[in-house]
Parts: structure tokens; C-alpha cells; sequence
């Protein structure tokens, strides 16, 4: 039997957080922040013509009221129905997104398909959070392109750096445990001199 749960709709979580390194103009989001609306775009429409649940669709808009109400407004000019855009504006990092997520979900009996949208350097804290938070859900991480200086994206990353939970150390018991087991097999034959 699967281990997950049987879904019932989707959900896509667009997040569009992201830290100002410089003043940005009143009407404009940075192009890698547009890099996920365009992808969120993309999932939109694959899922409404391939999923018979496609039609069950709410997409999660997680950001500050500016940039949360301008990527609403982006997704409604391009054709997506203002009824089923939710927006976050109290999430501040992809944890606490997670947590309202997961309060929003965990009471119905057959959540819906979840879907992450972020730039693809938000894997590692995806990774981190959805292992310790959303186990038994299904989930698929949706990377977009993120064009900024690997300097400015390392400072962003820091601040959304990712707290390891227990799951965590269960996995990294669980391999030296396998490492102890493997060398005793299989010793290295010690160098004779």
C-alpha cells in the first residue's frame, strides 16, 4: 500500500519572498521572482489539461502585501481566475510557509497535490523542510531560473537557511550506522610496509 495519501485537487504554492538588495520600483518584482511567475503559469495550464482534478486548482501567492497583490494581479492579466488565487502575506521563509500550508491542508481527508514554485536554489530548503513537515503529501518542487551572482544568491540563501530537524539526524544516524556495517564487511586492506 502507498504510503501517501490519496489528493483531491491541487495546490500551488507560488513564493515569491525575496530579499531587496536595492529600492525597486513601485509597479515591478525582480525578473527572477517573474522567472516563477512564468513557470507557475506553466504548471497552471499543464495541470487544468492533463488532470481530471484540474479544475480543483488554488494557487497560494506567499510574499510581502506589495509583491503578494502585484504577482496576484500578474496571474489574473495572463488568464488565471482571480476566485482561485490565496495569498500569504504573514509567511516571512519557506518554514513558515510550510506551516500554513500544512494547517491548511492537514484537516481535509484527501488533501490536495501540492506543487512548490521557487528558484531552484531553494531545493536544499525545500528538501529540509518538506522531509521533517509534509511527509505522507505529495509534493513536487518546481524550480525556476535565478540569473543573480552566486554571491547575492548565498546571501539570500542564508537567510532562509534551513534548521535541521529530527528527520535530519535520523537520516544521518541511519547512514553511519550503514558506513560501520559496510566497513566491517568489507575492511580496506591496510597499506604493508
Amino acid at each position: 500500500m502507498s504510503e501517501y495519501r490519496f489528493t483531491h485537487g491541487n495546490l500551488i504554492i507560488l513564493y515569491a519572498i525575496y530579499r531587496q538588495t536595492y529600492p525597486v520600483e513601485q509597479n515591478r518584482i525582480p525578473d527572477y521572482v517573474n522567472e516563477r511567475v512564468k513557470l507557475c503559469l506553466n504548471i497552471h495550464k499543464i495541470i487544468e489539461q492533463s488532470k481530471p482534478d484540474g479544475k480543483k486548482t488554488v494557487i497560494w501567492v506567499v510574499g510581502n502585501q506589495h509583491d503578494g497583490d502585484y504577482v496576484s494581479n500578474k496571474l489574473v492579466e495572463a488568464g488565471v481566475k482571480e476566485n482561485i488565487v490565496a495569498k500569504d502575506y504573514l509567511s516571512k521563509n519557506v518554514t513558515e510557509c510550510f506551516d500554513r500550508v500544512l494547517a491548511f491542508i492537514k484537516s481535509r481527508t484527501n488533501p490536495p497535490y501540492l506543487y512548490f514554485i521557487g528558484s531552484v536554489w531553494l531545493r536544499e530548503i525545500y528538501d529540509s523542510v518538506v522531509l521533517s513537515k509534509l511527509k505522507g503529501y505529495r509534493i513536487q518542487f518546481e524550480g525556476a531560473l535565478d540569473h543573480r551572482p552566486v554571491k547575492e544568491v548565498e546571501e539570500e540563501k542564508l537567510l532562509d537557511a534551513p534548521r535541521k530537524g529530527l528527520e535530519h539526524y535520523k537520516r544521518r544516524t541511519m547512514d553511519k550506522a550503514i558506513d560501520i556495517v559496510l566497513n566491517r564487511m568489507f575492511p580496506e586492506e591496510r597499506s604493508r610496509s
